[in-house]
């Protein structure tokens, strides 16, 4: 098939989850329940989650993983649409699943807790994967750890900091685990289609800048890591932000990093209180997601753009089931979605 012929199959698929996804609606009246059971009996009962939730759970977590779960099953259908360099721009997205749940077991182990605990939360593909979670399960320590993974793509970048202290070194791995990520991803989209490479260069380059900003912030604020080792963790392909803007950022003070970015782009990022920071920057993105599926042409932007949207939903999902959980009074301000925002 053609790549207009496998781009419009993969788009109505696409298309078609993205019109399943919850509207705002949905979203006031979630908001309106007291229990954690009548939450999840008005996903069983009016949204695409009824296929998953059969009875009632007032597991918070446990819910949260069956809807990646279920995500991840449907969303790896798009797979089979595509071919060539377009299944390898799929595999390199479906590693950031991989990356996630190595984290998990780096966190476990540092905590000599058993491996038992994470291996219900891991969300693992049925077309491809780079691990034998088998043998990762039978690790008791990091260095058998790195051993069970010597022989993929992460094993050369999470050695060199094995003998770190237990929190320096999950500090380092999780850090070097999302750079090569990212540059995986990178050298996936470079192989597209001129447009298609364009359009997820742009959007890449994005979320880029966001995570950069994020990371230098936090970084000056919370941890007091050093300039350098700020300028030396940073992600590079940023659509703003490129190496000489990001080295100044590392460098100069806090106060004037904060200008610099709330006078651009990403102005909304430092417009609430600190702890609101990240929910501003994934909402940022979410609505950036937006524009990207009105582009011209069909392209693989929305089979993208659902990855981002339906994840959002799971995550705004979970903080409206955690804030009715402990009674939280501002549920509505805590989602990525700004429900005060005219569509």
């Amino acid at each position: 098939m053609d790549k207009v012929g496998t781009h419009a199959a993969a788009n109505a698929k696409a298309n078609a989850m993205l019109g399943k996804l919850l509207k705002d609606k949905d979203y006031h009246e979630l908001l309106k329940l007291e229990t954690v059971n009548e939450v999840m009996d008005y996903l069983r009962l009016h949204t695409h989650y009824s296929l998953i939730f059969n009875e009632l759970n007032d597991d918070t977590e446990a819910n949260e993983v069956t809807m990646k779960r279920h995500f991840f099953r449907a969303y790896e259908k798009l797979y089979h649409f595509y071919i060539d360099e377009y299944r390898d721009f799929f595999k390199a997205l479906f590693m950031r699943y991989e990356v996630e749940n190595l984290k998990l077991y780096l966190r476990a182990l540092s905590r000599n807790e058993k491996l038992d605990s994470i291996q219900s939360h891991l969300i693992t593909s049925d077309l491809y994967s780079n691990l034998d979670y088998d043998v990762l399960n039978q690790s008791t320590n990091t260095h058998e750890f790195l051993e069970a993974i010597k022989d993929t793509p992460y094993y050369s970048t999470l050695d060199a900091f094995i003998d770190d202290e237990p929190t320096s070194m999950v500090f380092h791995m999780e850090m070097v685990l999302d750079r090569g990520y990212f540059n995986i991803l990178y050298d996936s989209i470079i192989h597209l289609s001129r447009n298609d490479r364009k359009l997820m260069l742009e959007l890449l380059g994005i979320n880029i800048d966001i995570l950069n900003v994020q990371w230098i912030f936090r970084g000056r604020n919370y941890f007091d890591i050093s300039s350098e080792e700020l300028f030396n963790f940073t992600l590079n392909g940023g659509k703003r932000y490129d190496y000489k803007a990001l080295k100044k950022f590392c460098y100069m003070a806090l106060d004037d990093f904060k200008k610099v970015v709330s006078s651009g782009d990403y102005r909304d990022i430092f417009a609430d209180e600190d702890y609101m920071m990240e929910r501003a920057m994934e909402r940022q993105l979410f609505y950036e997601l937006d524009n990207f599926t009105k582009k011209p042409g069909l392209s693989i932007v929305l089979p993208v753009v659902l990855l981002f949207k339906f994840e959002y939903e799971i995550r705004d999902l979970f903080t409206i089931l955690e804030g009715i959980k402990y009674h939280a009074n501002n549920i509505s301000e805590l989602l990525i979605r700004d429900l005060r925002r005219e569509r």
